[in-house]
């Protein structure tokens, strides 16, 4: 839970804001004035600042200045009257998460609450692992979602192995990160690792490529050669898109796999290679057996341990997370300055079908950030198919992606849409959505929609 300051020079107002914090689990602190606001944000570092605009001398605005000093991390919601909306918009612009018009409830109070604390969630972790990322081999991969965790536990659990890993899924969806990973967190992280991609090399050339060739073996073969398999000799060879190897050269690599031993072209004798095969495709392999066009030997020969990447949309809750790191990345790299990624264009993010997966959402924050003027990422910079925000698999329509929809608006529908497509189970629409489940309730209980319709 988290460490909230509730400012306000109305007693009643500022002690029933801090009950129903409190009553949600938060830890509250009150400050009566402005003066007293700052002296508090000044001791101690809170997630969350609600703080009304009007507070005399020493109004809303000097206090999310304070906070945003302090910490630029703290989330800060101010509390307006109708009347002075115009100057809580301005605090918006410098740096406030939203702003609660009077007078409001405390199902909304807790909603705009729930939502400044997960942007703040969110914010902290890809601070965390762009730590861990410093230094290191900027493949790391990102995501927080249960879906993912388990593929990391599964990677952590096989790297110390030298049996072989088929690595499967979408194009996209992360396998060459993957291979990588399982190379920097096993015992041969110091060693070579070489990649082969099958897709490219033709098939007279496939047997000198991976095994290599002594001089005169045939012609053109000026000087001896030493194969990528050798190459990859007490580390890691990783075959991507291996389902595209044509029939016929299948069995070199077949031999390879079941004597660990490599004979170079035009040479009378084997030279036995310790190296570790990481084999990647999205193909389907076994349908590809049934079709006759790939081995089924050479397939359990690769199938050893079998590791199905998800795609994109089946993780849509590691979307924010994955689309900041991309926006922080590019920004460095193309001399931008832009720093943060609109609440409409996360909802349309997370709506998005992916059919490219990580590598499409990659290109389109890359494009985002250099169509965007100020310093921050808006849907009108987002260059991608356009759809109807919420139905993740619509077609392109033709007034672009969220054109003229308010942040409820897009959020209502991407819910209504999470929802149906789990069929009306809130736990699991919960867990997509990362919130809460009470989140949620209320969330349809404002919209008036029963989850059982949904199903």
């Amino acid at each position: 839970m988290a460490q909230v300051l509730v400012v306000d020079d109305q007693a009643s107002l500022r002690r029933t804001l801090a009950i129903t914090l409190s009553r949600a689990g938060h830890t509250v602190d009150e400050a009566p004035s402005g003066e007293d606001a700052q002296r508090k944000v000044g001791q101690t570092i809170y997630d969350l600042v609600i703080t009304d605009l009007k507070l005399g001398d020493v109004d809303g605005v000097a206090v999310l200045d304070a906070v945003k000093a302090r910490d630029a991390e703290t989330e800060v919601l101010v509390v307006t009257a109708f009347g002075t909306i115009e100057s809580a918009v301005e605090c918006v612009r410098r740096g406030a998460f939203d702003y609660l018009a009077k007078p409001f409830t405390p199902d909304q109070v807790l909603h705009a609450v729930d939502m400044a604390l997960e942007r703040r969630r969110l914010r902290t972790e890809v601070r965390h692992l762009s730590r861990q990322l410093a230094g290191q081999d900027p493949v790391q991969p990102l995501g927080a979602s249960d879906r993912w965790q388990r593929v990391l536990e599964i990677v952590r659990e096989w790297a110390e192995s030298d049996s072989t890993i088929l690595v499967t899924g979408e194009t996209g969806t992360g396998k060459d990160v993957i291979a990588r990973l399982i190379q920097r967190l096993g015992p041969r992280q110091d060693q070579a690792f070489v990649t082969v991609n099958c897709a490219t090399i033709p098939d007279n050339l496939f047997e000198s490529e991976l095994f290599g060739h002594i001089k005169g073996a045939f012609s053109g073969a000026s000087q001896n050669r030493k194969g990528l398999a050798q190459e990859a000799d007490g580390g890691t060879l990783f075959l991507d898109e291996v389902g595209e190897l044509p029939l016929d050269v299948q069995p070199q690599l077949l031999r390879f796999l079941e004597t660990g031993e490599i004979r170079p072209i035009g040479q009378n004798r084997s030279i036995r290679v310790d190296t570790r095969v990481v084999a990647a495709t999205n193909r389907d392999l076994q349908a590809m057996i049934r079709e006759g066009a790939f081995r089924e030997d050479l397939f359990y020969r690769l199938n050893v341990l079998p590791l199905q990447l998800p795609a994109l949309r089946e993780r849509r809750e590691d979307i924010p997370l994955l689309a900041q790191a991309f926006l922080e990345r590019f920004s460095r790299r193309l001399g931008r300055k832009v720093e943060t990624i609109a609440k409409q264009a996360v909802l349309v993010l997370k709506s998005y079908a992916w059919p490219g997966n990580i590598r499409e959402l990659e290109n389109v924050i890359e494009r985002g950030v250099m169509l965007a003027k100020g310093t921050e990422l808006r849907p009108e910079h987002l260059l991608m198919p356009g759809l109807n925000p919420g139905q993740p698999n619509a077609e392109p329509t033709e007034g672009g992606v969220g054109d003229d929809l308010t942040v409820a608006e897009l959020e209502r529908l991407h819910v209504l849409a999470v929802l149906k497509r789990v069929g009306g189970n809130q736990k699991q629409a919960a867990q997509i959505l990362s919130v809460s489940k009470s989140t949620l309730w209320r969330k349809l209980k404002e919209y008036g929609v029963d989850a059982a319709s949904l199903a």
